[in-house]
């Protein structure tokens, strides 16, 4: 389910978002600079201290979540997998925030006796899954890489 050209695509997104952070603090430290000059270099200060308070609102609200999806994707792509067969107990219907990263669909299973939890990124495209029935997943750690319907 998860393929390379995942990893390019947020690589591009992570790209992008550092090119505009770098471009925020050029375009603040060319205002301070001019107003410093010109006006004050109290005022030219005070622009400045802005601007890096508006870079750190950006990476803290946009650059820090694609840089742990990146992350997230990576690890699948280059991690070990394995593939287990258990039966869907149950399937959350909402999103839930793991690992103070990422929102993931929670699925209980029951892999011989054994009920565990396993998840499901929220950011994917995922066909139905149906309780009470058996699935082969691919799953890195407790993250689902790919599956499908057994019986």
């Amino acid at each position: 389910m998860y393929t390379e050209q995942d990893l390019i695509n947020i690589t591009k997104q992570f790209k992008k978002i550092l090119g505009l952070l770098f471009a925020i603090l050029l375009l603040f430290i060319g205002i301070s600079i001019a107003i410093a000059k010109l006006v004050s270099n109290r005022l030219g200060m005070i622009v400045m201290v802005l601007g890096v308070c508006v870079d750190i609102f950006v990476w803290g609200m946009y650059a820090t979540p694609i840089f742990a999806y990146y992350n997230f994707i990576k690890d699948l792509i280059t991690g070990r997998t394995r593939e287990i067969e258990a039966i869907v107990k149950e399937m959350g219907s909402y999103p839930v925030y793991k690992d103070n990263k990422l929102y993931f669909y929670e699925v209980t299973i029951e892999e011989d006796g054994v009920e565990r939890i396993v998840l499901l990124d929220d950011q994917k495209e995922w066909p139905h899954i149906h309780t009470n029935k058996v699935y082969s997943f691919q799953i890195h750690q407790n993250f689902v890489k790919d599956f499908k319907q057994i019986a």
